[in-house]
């Protein structure tokens, strides 16, 4: 297991009203991970460095280039790079508009938001990061931090994938701006419901709407905003 520092201090001058004083201030390192696939270059993840096995692993798998973890023939990952070799034609589908069955009623999204908001200590820390949790259930949940919101989702995509869930009975909250391309992850991956602390997009409102997602934003407190899908959380007005 790979091992390596997420924050740095520095010295710093802080402002507060008309005084000024020295203190330190801790802050998010942000790392580069070459990515190598079937021996082409994949480019470049910039990204927290930890949970890096499941962030290549989720990566390669919400963006269609595998859809198991066996589909991955080899494996290699140090400090800088990640070497993978893929099926050159894994098991893989998109996925088409997802059924409409209820997952998660509306006090159990409240439930897992609230839970949510108290979980992230690199953000507390440092304020420079987003999270990200893949639930299954109110109280079984994979939760992920990292410098971009794509990658924590990723890493709980990636978490999920190698623990061998499944991930159509899971639902996502992130503390991002939910994207369209993060609702063709979802569509990559099976997944039905994403609920967000931030803002979607119109390209994932039209997405989601399109194929059945259930989308929901701006979940704070005992307040949501949903977009799509509502009557997977059971509600049908």
């Amino acid at each position: 297991m790979i091992t390596m520092k997420v924050t740095k201090e520095f010295g710093i001058i802080r402002l507060q009203n008309d005084a000024s004083r020295p203190t330190r201030d801790t802050v998010i390192i942000e790392h580069a991970l070459e990515l190598s696939v079937n021996g082409h270059p994949g480019g470049t993840l910039l990204c927290t460095p930890q949970d890096l096995e499941a962030l290549v692993y989720g990566h390669l798998f919400s963006q269609g280039i595998i859809a198991k973890r066996c589909d991955v023939l080899q494996f290699s990952l140090d400090e800088s790079c990640a070497e993978v070799v893929v099926k050159p034609r894994p098991s893989h589908k998109v996925y088409g508009p997802c059924s409409a069955q209820v997952c998660l009623s509306v006090e159990g999204l409240f439930a897992a938001v609230k839970a949510f908001e108290t979980e992230s200590s690199l953000f507390q820390a440092t304020g420079g990061v987003h999270s990200a949790a893949l639930c299954r259930g109110t109280s079984e949940r994979i939760f992920m931090e990292d410098i971009g919101r794509h990658n924590a989702v990723d890493k709980v995509f990636g978490k999920a994938l190698l623990s061998d869930w499944d991930i159509g009975k899971t639902f996502l909250i992130t503390s991002g701006r939910v994207s369209g391309q993060l609702i063709t992850k979802a569509l990559h991956t099976g997944l039905t419901t994403i609920i967000s602390r931030s803002a979607p997009t119109d390209q994932a409102v039209e997405t989601a709407r399109r194929d059945n997602i259930t989308l929901a934003g701006f979940a704070r407190g005992r307040r949501v905003n949903i977009y799509s899908a509502p009557e997977r959380l059971g509600i049908t007005d």
